[in-house]
């Protein structure tokens, strides 16, 4: 047998150990991963039904394991396989504020939002979306990306700070 032979035959994942993986676990895989591959990011991990392959991941995991994970490919984040429904929405939305963005020069965010919801019915009707997520979707201040997570509301001045103590 050459050494070609042996090495098709050889299976690497037979030999690593089966692990479950936690959420913090998989985010440092894949920071490890993108640090070790200088010039490729995370998306060249997923799959065609938008799961990670977690056998690229082995090394880095300690092991192999079969668990799903699901990755946005507009903003990056990574969700369990309970939420795997968001990415898609995120991925969807984020598209359709880019291009209303660029055709109409503003945010499509729902009037006085004081978290900046977008606003999913106008660009259903627009046409920019194909169907309305059923949660309600955020764009962020810092990066102008979606997100699913509800903003927390910081006070503007120190006029909006709680004044319910008094010091004696």
């Amino acid at each position: 047998m050459s050494i070609l032979e042996r090495f098709k035959t050889r299976s690497k994942t037979s030999c690593m150990p089966s692990v479950h993986v936690t959420m913090n676990e998989l985010r440092t895989a894949v920071l490890q991963y993108e640090r070790e591959m200088s010039g490729i990011n995370r998306t060249a991990l997923m799959q065609e039904d938008g799961s990670l392959d977690l056998s690229r991941l082995t090394r880095y995991l300690g092991g192999r394991s079969d668990q799903k994970f699901y990755l946005s490919r507009e903003t990056f984040e990574i969700f369990e396989e309970e939420e795997r429904h968001i990415p898609y929405h995120l991925d969807q939305v984020q598209g359709a504020i880019d291009d209303y963005v660029h055709e109409n020069g503003k945010l499509p965010v729902i009037e006085d939002s004081a978290h900046f919801e977008v606003d999913c019915r106008k660009l259903y009707q627009q046409r920019y979306l194909h169907e309305i997520p059923d949660f309600p979707m955020y764009i962020t201040d810092q990066e102008m990306m979606v997100t699913h997570r509800e903003p927390a509301i910081l006070p503007e001045s120190k006029e909006h700070t709680d004044k319910s103590y008094v010091l004696l």
